[in-house]
């Protein structure tokens, strides 16, 4: 029994760890020469995020920007910056109940066990960061982040922050820097 309710223990843990790894992916166009951008403006988002949390990533990728150098203005930038965000539910199903006693596929006295089957639902948010040559409209950058979102707005703060820490920590990229 002891054994049983360790492996489902360490079963739920696996499940739970997947589903929170947080995934960031970045991607540039190798042949551009960032070291010419100093200014960047927002355009709007085609699908911003909602309530407070539109506000929350302007000031976030703004934060990263600034401290890379980067100049918000009003008119005449270098760089176009614009952002999207998507949520969506997922669903995880664990079984639980298999049998770990001396017989495989039978319970602790020799008869057949029963399995289990929870499913969890949780929201998965994916923020999409773009940055384009205001000149030739064509896109030099492009960052995103995909994880769990929690309820508690606090956490989901630390997340999009982990993210956006994640996401510039080599912008901007260095010819023929290929990480």
């Amino acid at each position: 029994m002891k054994r049983r309710t360790v492996a489902t223990l360490a079963l739920i843990f696996l499940a739970a760890g997947s589903m929170l790894a947080q995934k960031v992916n970045v991607d540039w166009d190798r042949s551009a020469n960032f070291s010419q951008f100093h200014t960047y403006a927002w355009q709007p988002s085609p699908d911003p995020a909602q309530g407070l949390w539109d506000q929350r990533v302007i000031d976030g990728v703004n934060q990263q920007l600034q401290k890379k150098g980067f100049q918000l203005v009003t008119s005449n930038p270098q760089l176009w910056v614009v952002y999207t965000s998507h949520v969506k539910k997922e669903q995880q199903v664990v079984g639980t109940g298999y049998n770990m006693g001396p017989y495989w596929g039978w319970g602790y006295w020799g008869g057949p066990t029963t399995t289990t089957y929870n499913t969890y639902t949780y929201r998965e948010g994916t923020l999409v960061v773009e940055l384009a040559d205001a000149n030739g409209h064509t896109l030099l950058w492009r960052g995103t982040a995909t994880d769990t979102l929690p309820a508690n707005a606090d956490k989901g703060i630390k997340i999009l922050n982990n993210a956006l820490n994640k996401m510039f920590k080599n912008f901007p990229p260095k010819p023929g820097n290929a990480k």
